[in-house]
């Protein structure tokens, strides 16, 4: 699939492909370089962190009984889960989710080197 990087001063008419569930700030928030957007639809923005790597999907709702928003979570863009249910339409806390799990990753990796640099013979005196 076609993936393009986006940066804020190249907002080419993005609104009008996505009409009325997306708003400006919302646009703004998916095109300030954090991600990378795979597709985008009217209700829907499918996107990869440029951090982790980690494909995500922020889905709208506008139904009775359904949440404002959920966001989906992927490692290789094929099998996705749902990683949170937001009550409104509001993107800002799905992107603030992403951003935190992607310092959470930078994190594991960091540990889990460290790890793998220590000899079972240090790890077991350190225990």
């Amino acid at each position: 699939m076609y993936m393009r990087k986006v940066f804020c001063n190249d907002r080419s008419g993005f609104l009008e492909k996505v009409k009325i569930m997306f708003t400006e700030f919302d646009e703004f928030l998916l095109t300030c370089g954090y991600f990378e957007i795979r597709d985008w639809n009217t209700d829907s923005a499918e996107v990869v962190s440029s951090e982790s790597g980690h494909y995500w999907i922020i889905k709208k709702f506008d139904k009775e009984g359904y949440p404002g928003l959920v966001l989906y979570h992927s490692h290789d863009g094929r099998s996705y889960h749902v990683h949170f249910c937001y009550k409104d339409h509001d993107i800002a806390p799905a992107v603030s989710e992403i951003m935190s799990h992607d310092r959470y990753q930078k994190k594991k990796m960091k540990l889990r080197n460290k790890i793998t640099k220590v000899s079972n013979r240090e790890l077991m005196m350190a225990l």
